[in-house]
């Protein structure tokens, strides 16, 4: 055990602490007040000697004549005040001692309950919540931001075991699939040509490396920017309209753009990520003879992308799901791709502070729309975090 957590160890308990302060600060106000007293009783009165009525007149009666317990003069009804004082001051300071066990008890319920929810959760699932009841004040405001933030943990983690799972599956499926040819291969050497068995092979081969690269393209993107660089959008707009052209007009899809100049801060090969997965999507989920365009403007301090594409009808149910990882609309036409696509783009969208939204096309087909900003302040965690709680 370290030194740091004998320590913690030996140190008193909240509740006992904030006894012994109760306890400690109803005492020193009574000592305090006692003091106070006893010098005004002492040197503010003018005492003057006990006398008594007789037949002669007013005559002093001598301290011997007194009554037993009778208080003569200044000394005694001082002594007097101390004693009976400092008695009431004991009894007042335990009766503090044992009220402020019972108050801190009770005041400290709460974090005890939250204690235990936390406890649960670390030890078992994330399923638990405090759901403290009561009047609004910091402890119960305290235990909604606990179970808020054990909300968003849950839905993360889950949304995480999914993705895994997903990325398994897929990862899984190409390399099964060359198992078995190349089992079947190396069973039956002479029923299989090598020049048919190699382009299989390299095709499954070139799916795993496509899932490997979005999946570390979708992980670059979710870590975020440590450094930004100019990037000129409308130039890397048209290099990724250029690389896309073949299999455009391959499928029978007609690509056009316009671009106006416009620079972001950002990560160039990030962003080039960014657009080639938009036009991808925008040619392999449309029909032949369709379209695609490609709009890249500056509007005030922000740059839009925009990419339109003809296509099947799509409702705004599975434009808002496009965006889960490994989503795939059921269509006609079965496009190649792994899912990840627009996942990546919303990611990067996310990188750089902007945002990513589709919208369906009167008609069919879909619109997909990114804008960021022109210029990026590299902002903490936690910024970071809100940044995009904002823009979803």
């Amino acid at each position: 055990m370290s030194v740091h957590a004998t320590l913690r160890r030996s140190r008193l308990s909240i509740r006992l602490r904030l006894t012994l302060l109760y306890g400690g600060l109803v005492l020193a106000c009574g000592v305090a007040l006692l003091a106070t007293v006893y010098f005004l009783m002492r040197y503010i009165p003018n005492y003057a000697p006990t006398r008594h009525l007789t037949g002669e007149g007013i005559a002093a009666v001598p301290a011997t004549a007194a009554p037993p317990g009778a208080i003569i003069g200044k000394e005694d009804v001082l002594g007097t005040l101390v004693r009976v004082s400092g008695a009431a001051l004991i009894g007042l300071a335990l009766v503090a001692v044992l009220l402020g066990w019972i108050i801190a008890g009770r005041m400290l319920a709460p974090v005890h309950r939250i204690t235990r929810t936390a406890r649960t959760v670390a030890g078992h699932t994330l399923d638990e919540r405090i759901r403290l009841d009561g009047a609004q004040d910091e402890f119960t405001e305290l235990a909604d931001t606990i179970d808020m933030m054990l909300d968003r943990l849950h839905t993360s983690f889950q949304a995480q075991q999914r993705f895994a799972a997903n990325a398994s599956h897929e990862l899984r499926t190409p390399l099964t699939t060359m198992r078995t040819m190349l089992q079947v291969a190396a069973a039956h050497p002479h029923d299989h040509d090598l020049a048919t068995l190699a382009p299989k092979l390299l095709a499954t081969n070139e799916r795993s490396i496509a899932t490997v690269e979005s999946l570390l393209a979708l992980s670059r993107a979710d870590h975020g920017m440590t450094e930004t660089s100019p990037v000129d959008l409308a130039l890397l707009a048209e290099h990724a309209l250029d690389e896309v052209r073949e299999e455009a007009a391959t499928n029978r899809v007609e690509v056009c753009g316009e671009t106006q100049p416009v620079q972001v801060d950002g990560d160039k090969d990030l962003l080039h990520h960014l657009l080639i997965n938009l036009l991808h999507n925008a040619v392999r989920h449309n029909h032949p003879g369709g379209a695609v365009r490609v709009t890249v403007v500056p509007r005030g301090d922000t740059a839009e992308i925009t990419v339109a594409n003809t296509g099947e009808v799509i409702t705004a149910e599975d434009a808002d799901r496009l965006f889960e990882p490994f989503y795939r609309r059921r269509t006609r036409t079965r496009a190649n791709g792994q899912g990840l696509g627009l996942t990546l783009v919303r990611a990067i969208a996310h990188a750089h502070y902007g945002s990513a939204t589709a919208t369906p096309r009167p008609g069919g087909g879909l619109i997909l729309t990114v804008v960021l900003p022109v210029r990026v302040h590299l902002l903490s965690t936690v910024d970071k975090k809100n940044v995009h709680e904002l823009n979803e």
